[in-house]
């Protein structure tokens, strides 16, 4: 009986585990794809510059996403951004300069992922037109588009002391056959289409005139999925997107693996087509992505550059400064975790404000401060020991940027050389530290370096170097993409390194192991500057957050040093 019902116990079990299975296994990719079809509106006709997606439609990639996904092809009367704003479709392709005026009149859409990570705008001038160089625009013919290509070329002209006025704005004709045909004299085209056909139609790239927006700096950015900003909030539909760009990522990967066999995919879209010119665009497209690290990631020097440009050309800055606000987003591409997961408390965006912040001019000065004061610190150790003036130089440099030099040759990679070595302003101050301090040596009193003003002094330098020093040191780890209690060894090591190294080569106990807070109070500051970043990266658009971590954490450390000065503060020793 007991064997009986054993049985049937098992037998429902069995039954459960496989009724399990099978709803784990079969609907899970079926329910994605029964959903309502993912529409993403194209810019243009088809052709090779949009290459990855049809591959990995082709490839279904989408579909390994559990995804349907309808591809819908632009040409010149369709407007992308109108359809996605009509709810029409829910992404589309857009150039930053139409989504900004669009944005300008109150459509809220959001840049989620910049696929041409640099500009293909091209300023070409023929071998007749006698251009040789900018100043030789001047009163030339320029034919133009008039969708926001103007904006580049007018901006480059400005870095020349040329603006649009100084030429002849023409609305040139598609495939550049005005210029082809001698009817203007420049023409902007793209360095992926008109540029090659330019070139296929026999013109030699060294007879003419070129310039690339991309490699001026002067170009702003194009090609971007755009997507309304209550998609993005909704949690299903951002999930949604975040697999379409994941899907979209393999498409162009496999498309630069194998462009031949991509260009006969799109091929397939077309009603015809010149495939020695679809290959040629393939392979200046894929020079326009980052398809290694990064693909997809909007970069907000860039962006600001392309608010700059936007603004200038429409005559209405402060307009697409405003619309700039929020115009972009980083959620999408974060959570598809094309480059893995995020090591560290800060994403792209907050990275890159942070990098900006401590390269800034007023931060370097407290640097140098700081490096002033630890170099101080050895060359009044040398004075102590009477050493020669080699001995000085040598022991005023090693507080100064021994801790640096220790840390990148730990962080290596990007770091290596050490920062000196990029950067002789440091050992410049060594140079002026030993060279002052020699002459006032020789002409004040012997107790003029003990003396209480001298010590104040000297402990306010410190404590500016130590502050500013966490900081650096925290953000070398973060810049060599290292795990965040890489910030807190790297924050120490930059403040205390080099004074460790001066008191083994002097032959003494480093003076921070005998009781004296000081790489304490660098982990302690380097942990509220953490504290702080995550806090900010929940504000990736937005630089002051990062600005409000990092007077935090340097307020943090310049306090606590300066109560160790005045206070006599000791840490606490195991056994006493």
């Amino acid at each position: 009986m007991d064997s009986h019902r054993w049985h049937r116990r098992l037998g429902a079990f069995l039954a459960v585990l496989l009724v399990t299975l099978l709803a784990i296994s079969i609907p899970s990719v079926s329910t994605h794809v029964q959903q309502k079809p993912l529409r993403v509106q194209l810019r243009w006709l088809p052709q090779a510059q949009f290459a990855g997606f049809y591959v990995a439609k082709d490839h279904e990639f989408f579909r390994r996403e559990g995804l349907s996904v309808t591809l819908e092809q632009g040409g010149p009367s369709v407007n992308g951004l109108q359809r996605l704003r009509d709810g029409e479709v829910d992404v589309t392709i857009a150039w930053t300069s139409d989504a900004l005026d669009m944005r300008r009149e109150a459509a809220d859409l959001v840049n989620v992922a910049q696929l041409l990570q640099r500009p293909g705008t091209m300023l070409v001038c023929s071998a007749a037109s006698g251009v040789s160089k900018a100043g030789d625009l001047k009163g030339k013919r320029v034919g133009t588009w008039f969708l926001g290509d103007e904006f580049d070329v007018g901006y480059w002209l400005q870095r020349y002391g040329l603006g649009l006025d100084s030429v002849q704005l023409i609305e040139q004709k598609p495939a550049a056959r005005d210029l082809l045909d001698g009817e203007v004299d420049c023409a902007t085209a793209m360095s992926y289409n008109e540029f090659q056909t330019i070139l296929q139609e026999g013109a030699l790239q060294s007879d003419l005139f070129t310039v690339r927006f991309a490699r001026e700096n002067t170009g702003f950015l194009e090609d971007g999925l755009y997507v309304r900003a209550t998609d993005l909030q909704d949690p299903a539909k951002r999930d949604r997107l975040t697999r379409f760009l994941k899907g979209l990522a393999a498409g162009w990967q496999y498309t630069a693996r194998h462009p031949d066999e991509a260009v006969a995919i799109t091929e397939r879209f077309m009603n015809s087509s010149d495939t020695v010119h679809q290959k040629a665009m393939l392979e200046e497209i894929l020079q326009l992505m980052n398809l290694n690290k990064g693909y997809g990631l909007l970069d907000p020097a860039s962006f600001r550059r392309t608010v700059e440009i936007v603004g200038r050309g429409s005559g209405d800055p402060a307009g697409i400064s405003r619309a700039a606000r929020g115009a972009w987003s980083l959620k999408v591409w974060r959570a598809a975790e094309l480059d893995g997961p995020q090591r560290g408390p800060l994403g792209p965006a907050g990275r890159e404000a942070f990098a900006t912040l401590v390269t800034s001019s007023w931060f370097y000065g407290l640097d140098l401060i700081g490096t002033t004061a630890f170099a101080l610190s050895g060359f009044i150790r040398a004075l102590q020991r009477r050493y020669d003036l080699w001995g000085c130089f040598i022991l005023t440099l090693l507080p100064a940027v021994g801790g640096g030099i220790l840390r990148d040759l730990l962080v290596g990679g990007m770091r290596s050389p050490p920062f000196v070595f990029h950067d002789g302003t440091y050992l410049l101050v060594v140079l002026i530290v030993v060279a002052t301090g020699s002459i006032l040596a020789s002409l004040l009193c012997e107790g003029a370096a003990d003396s209480a003003n001298f010590l104040r002094v000297l402990g306010l330098c410190d404590s500016i170097g130590l502050a500013t020093f966490t900081i650096i040191g925290a953000q070398v780890a973060l810049e060599a993409d290292l795990n965040w209690w890489w910030m807190v060894i790297c924050a120490a090591l930059t403040c205390a390194g080099g004074g460790m190294v001066l008191d083994v080569v002097t032959g003494r106990e480093p003076r921070t192991f005998q009781g004296e807070p000081y790489e304490e109070i660098a982990v302690l500051g380097a942990l509220v500057l953490i504290g702080g970043l995550m806090i900010a990266d929940r504000f990736e658009t937005l630089q002051w957050p990062v600005l409000a971590a990092m007077v935090l954490s340097w307020m943090t450390v310049f306090i606590g040093r300066q109560l160790v000065i005045h206070h006599n503060l000791r840490s606490w020793r195991p056994g006493l």
